[in-house]
């Protein structure tokens, strides 16, 4: 490598570590410079060729034990340490796989790498939830490593029919679970291992890795997820293929039937189209021949589908502890045992869905990709029909068709990012509990009250439920109250149904369910794209046609790969990508010789946000919100707008030239650190002693040590000292009789034994 290379090698993992490198002016430039190299020929160019690198099938942000901020104690005291969790990115290349880690000193680090065929779908799995009652069956193998190739274990199997766990610990395969079909995705959390079919779910327990329970009864989607579902910490979310009105939950999509003048435009235009098709066929059923390229398969499939009871856009949430095992079956017959809430979402197949961290609220999208509904989940104890899902906001990205394949939400879940196929992250503003997002909303480091202080004093909470309630809630009839740029069809079908009218199913006694929060139609703030090629990297400023907002792109990579690198995906220019958001990394890219503790100084409103493309660029995005420029006057209700600005870029893309890096990995290796800091945390929260290993987290290094009587004056001053800085809170009586006490400072909890 040369001495000015973002690249040296690491000395704790032996991999790669890559330096954020700043994105500006002269960078973008340097693209276009290797763009012209790349492209035209050498004898012309006289310059030699940029080194090859590997072709990316796909992207992912990944959350483990590396940055479990719950169970991993190092994170605990974030705000009085400085202790970030590390970015974690899994990239898929049409021969292996990669793992990155990223943590808050700005240097990516190379934890796993291999090479060993297509690679479909995976997951490092987190350390299950165990207790006295449930141990863990692979605790000495962890961290696990979930992957579905295109030739398992076996090597009988069909591709990509199969998932084989590995240990990164010991670099043994421990598990091979056998399908007859195969698996387009991966998702797991503390509890299980879910297992994506085309039409089925396959749920296993991820202490024992035996079937927990399985679902048959999933909507198919077209692509890009072939099954798309939802897995939050608790809660599963998929597509239903039926709507059961037994279970039905009250709520669910709704809106209105009003169109803009592009959507009614576009609309005839598909419906002219779609008269022609019919003509054609019709001639073509009289003459007895068919087009070209069209078999009588194709025609026998369409005539079955319109034939077909099956209903898209149902979405039913389970929870995974509750559920029995085995199948499970919603319909008539059965009961609603382990079903959160079973609603209608969209009238078109679901595309994409996702949860947000505290699993309240789920974003859903159909395959128009038109609009993207947040919908808010309140539970009822005793049936899923009791349930509430509140439609919240409807997230308008355009007229034009577009496939979504990623949705993530910030840490306090008000902005939400929305990647589709072509390359573009629309960023929207939301609040957790409804409400149109202003300057008091979003212009604060931390989120505020529903009402202010003065709407409290002035008593318009209560006039505003009122009115509410007089008008018929959200749905109401009154024209103006709720309007959509998009006109969905099913918008129109829902309120023209008692049974989908969110006032009329509602119980207006029940203080879970009254006042409903009005919907809102919200425009994107921001839409950042990917350079596709040289012409693509736009600017635009100003407010949009239905709402406020405004965004700048600028050249977010430094170096741009070659381009024959493009997805497996990649079909007519899809391209893809992978958002989340996180603390900026960027300081070291901008200020080499400043500390991070004074550019980390002042509290920004918005995290960054990182995206990662099918290039293997990794960039980060400074996010400002603020006051329309527009705006007469600025009050709390000011509508926001905002400018976006690439600050660093990371090229982790893997070169053939590029050692692999196999387990088993070293003890001091990241991810195995984590490991074990989570599994000890476990073992602390089961009342169990544990193992060997003494855990990085506590004083005198065991749970023995904690448990006996320290008399030496070093340990009564350090007790001292920690009884003076932090409140006694409550004692816990956990399993067997073991009792906990909770001590409590301004940001964190700890659970100490009773002797403290």
């Amino acid at each position: 490598m040369a001495t000015d290379s973002p690249r040296r090698p690491s000395r704790c993992t032996g991999g790669v570590v890559v330096r954020p490198q700043a994105v500006t002016e002269q960078s973008y430039m340097e693209s276009v410079v290797t763009f012209l190299q790349d492209v035209v020929p050498q004898a012309y160019s006289g310059t030699p060729l940029t080194e090859e690198k590997e072709k990316i099938v796909w992207v992912r942000f990944e959350n483990a034990d590396l940055n479990d901020t719950s169970r991993n104690l190092e994170f605990h005291e974030i705000h009085s340490t400085g202790n970030e969790p590390p970015l974690l990115i899994m990239i898929g290349y049409s021969d292996g796989m990669q793992v990155w880690s990223i943590p808050i000193s700005g240097e990516a680090q190379e934890l796993f790498s291999v090479r060993h065929g297509p690679i479909r779908a995976a997951r490092i799995l987190p350390a299950p939830q165990f207790g006295a009652q449930k141990c863990d069956n692979f605790a000495e193998k962890r961290p696990l490593l979930g992957v579905c190739k295109s030739t398992g274990s076996s090597g009988t199997s069909p591709p990509y029919c199969c998932v084989d766990l590995y240990s990164l610990r010991t670099g043994e395969m421990v598990k091979s679970i056998q399908f007859k079909t195969p698996i387009y995705d991966l998702h797991c959390n503390k509890r299980i291992l879910v297992v994506v079919l085309q039409e089925k779910i396959a749920a296993f327990d991820s202490c024992t890795f035996t079937k927990k329970f399985f679902v048959t009864s999933c909507y198919p989607c077209p692509g890009p997820n072939m099954n798309p579902i939802a897995l939050g910490s608790r809660w599963l979310a998929y597509a239903e293929n039926k709507l059961i009105r037994c279970h039905q939950s009250r709520g669910g999509a709704c809106g209105d039937n009003i169109q803009s003048y592009t959507a009614t435009v576009i609309s005839a235009a598909k419906t002219l189209k779609t008269g022609l098709t019919m003509v054609g066929k019709v001639v073509t059923q009289l003459t007895g021949t068919l087009p070209s390229g069209v078999t009588e398969d194709d025609v026998a499939i369409h005539s079955n589908s319109r034939r077909s009871p099956l209903v898209p856009g149902i979405i039913t949430v389970i929870d995974t502890e509750t559920v029995g095992e085995g199948q499970v079956l919603v319909s008539e017959d059965s009961d609603s045992d382990g079903i959160v809430a079973h609603f209608p979402a969209h009238e078109k197949p679901v595309c994409c869905m996702a949860f947000n961290t505290s699993g309240m609220l789920l974003v859903t999208t159909d395959t128009l990709g038109h609009d993207f509904h947040v919908f808010q989940i309140l539970t009822h104890p005793w049936s899923s029909s009791q349930s509430a899902v509140h439609h919240l906001y409807t997230l308008h990205r355009g007229e034009t068709e577009a496939k979504v394949q990623d949705i993530c939400f910030s840490h306090d879940c008000r902005w939400v990012v929305v990647s589709t196929l072509r390359g573009t992250s629309h960023v929207f503003p939301i609040n957790p509990y409804g409400g149109q997002p202003c300057v008091r909303t979003h212009m604060s480091p931390r989120v505020v009250n529903r009402m202010s202080r003065f709407q409290k004093s002035a008593g318009l909470e209560e006039i505003e439920q009122e009115l509410t309630s007089k008008q018929g809630g959200r749905c109401s009839p009154v024209p103006g109250l709720s309007s959509s740029p998009s006109g969905s069809p099913l918008h129109g079908k829902l309120n023209s149904q008692d049974s989908y009218n969110n006032f009329a199913n509602n119980n207006p006694g029940n203080p879970r369910l009254s006042p409903l929060p009005s919907l809102m139609v919200l425009m994107p703030l921001a839409q950042i794209k990917q350079p596709m090629t040289l012409g693509t990297i736009t600017k635009r400023t100003g407010p949009y046609l239905f709402g406020a907002g405004c965004f700048s792109i600028k050249a977010p990579c430094k170096v741009k790969p070659p381009p024959q690198i493009s997805p497996s995906k990649s079909m007519g220019g899809e391209f893809c990508v992978a958002a989340t958001f996180g603390t900026s990394r960027s300081w070291f890219a901008n200020n080499a010789g400043l500390k991070r503790e004074k550019d980390q100084s002042k509290q920004v409103v918005v995290e960054s946000l990182y995206i990662i493309s099918c290039y293997g660029n990794l960039v980060e995005h400074m996010m400002e919100p603020r006051p329309l420029s527009t705006a007469p006057k600025i009050s709390d209700d000011t509508p926001l707008e905002m400018m976006t600005s690439p600050r660093a870029s990371w090229t982790l893309v893997r070169t053939p030239q590029w050692n692999e890096l196999q387990p088993p990995f070293n003890a001091n290796h990241p991810l195995l650190l984590a490991a074990d800091a989570v599994q000890y945390y476990q073992f602390l929260l089961a009342g169990l002693v544990p193992p060997g290993s003494p855990g990085p987290i506590t004083r005198h290094g065991s749970y023995d040590s904690l448990a006996s009587d320290h008399s030496g004056q070093e340990d009564e001053e350090w007790l001292s000292q920690f009884k003076n800085n932090f409140t006694f809170v409550m004692s816990l009586v956990l399993n067997e009789g073991i009792t906990f006490n909770l001590w409590i400072d301004r940001c964190s909890i700890h659970c100490m034994p009773t002797k403290w």
